[in-house]
């Protein structure tokens, strides 16, 4: 009985090792040379009792120059891909990397660039002076004026001076005979007024920290002939004035009312210039001992360094004179009809008849 039992045994056995013999050679020949999805499909279909024919018709495997093909298009693609994306990458990062710059230097750059202006309206600063000036005389007809001149007129000119109508003749006479014009300040006290024309050039404020006259020369006062034109009227006097018989001429407040020079005008007053900003100063300077030729002398603070501007009449000096105590010809200019009149030798006179 356990002899049946063995033989029945080893018959099944080796039929189970004939049927499973096929499938463990494909499995072992599938190890060993690899093969591609079709052609284990293929093997598959051909252990197939049914599919033989059907399978060696249908699936064909892949020939190498379609693999190569397909293998090269996969790698152009992503090679693309990667290429785009690196761009975009490369473009982004950038665009990071200009914008974290420009906000780490643009303030930089920018404390350049106004420096780099302010270095170019420097150098241009450089080639004129800090404030640019103008002067002239000035005269207001409120005021009682003379014209004094150095010489007695020729009979000419004092034929066209009676001939003629009040300033016109008077600057033509002035002109060819040197005189000059002033305010009548009573006994032998005469005014000279200038009015100085300032502008700001500087590419920062310019602070005025003094202004005096600088009398050059000094000689008796004018006694050739004296003119005399009553006033029209009253006025304030100016504010800023000189004393030409000081040594030392600063500029000085006037007094409402008497008019006469009180304290030095920046001990309590102050004067900036900014770039182009102009400004209009009135100047009286006065004298009554003296004729006196004469600059204006400004003291500018620029850059922390004094400088001194010298303001003249284009280049001349400004000329004033003090009443002479006799005239060789006297003349006087009549309200009524508007003509002068003889006067005589003598000395200064105020007459309006």
């Amino acid at each position: 009985m356990s002899r049946r039992k063995t033989r029945r045994s080893q018959a099944h056995n080796e039929t189970a090792k004939r049927q499973s013999k096929p499938r463990s050679q494909s499995r072992e020949a599938r190890l060993r040379g690899g093969g591609t999805a079709a052609q284990r499909k293929e093997e598959t279909t051909t252990n197939s009792p049914e599919g033989n024919e059907v399978a060696a018709t249908t699936h064909r495997p892949p020939q190498p120059e379609e693999e190569s093909s397909q293998a090269d298009k996969s790698t152009s693609r992503r090679d693309l891909i990667l290429k785009i994306g690196g761009a975009v990458g490369t473009a982004f990062l950038g665009a990071v990397a200009a914008v974290a710059l420009e906000r780490k230097v643009a303030p930089g750059q920018a404390v350049r660039d106004d420096r780099a202006v302010e270095r170019a309206e420097r150098t241009r600063a450089r080639n004129k002076p800090p404030i640019a000036t103008g002067a002239r005389y000035h005269d207001r007809s409120s005021d009682s004026q003379v014209w004094l001149f150095g010489q007695t007129f020729t009979s000419d000119q004092e034929e066209k001076l009676l001939r003629g109508r009040r300033r016109e003749i008077v600057d033509d006479a002035s002109g060819l005979a040197g005189g000059i014009a002033g305010v009548h300040g009573g006994q032998s006290l005469t005014y000279t007024r200038i009015r100085i024309e300032l502008l700001g050039q500087w590419v920062k404020p310019v602070p005025v920290t003094g202004i005096r006259a600088r009398v050059d020369r000094r000689l008796p006062p004018l006694s050739g002939t004296y003119l005399y034109q009553g006033s029209e009227g009253a006025e304030e006097p100016l504010e800023i004035g000189f004393d030409l018989d000081e040594p030392k001429s600063v500029a000085r407040t006037r007094q409402e009312g008497s008019g006469e020079l009180g304290e030095a005008y920046f001990d309590r007053h102050s004067l900036t210039l900014s770039l182009d900003e102009p400004l209009s100063i009135d100047i009286q300077a006065q004298t009554s001992q003296s004729y006196c030729e004469w600059v204006i002398e400004m003291t500018l603070l620029v850059d922390n360094k004094e400088e001194v501007l010298v303001v003249d009449d284009y280049g001349k000096p400004f000329r004033s004179t003090a009443l002479a105590p006799h005239y060789g010809a006297r003349y006087h200019l009549s309200v009524t009809d508007g003509q002068w009149k003889p006067d005589g030798s003598g000395p200064p006179i105020e007459r309006s008849s």
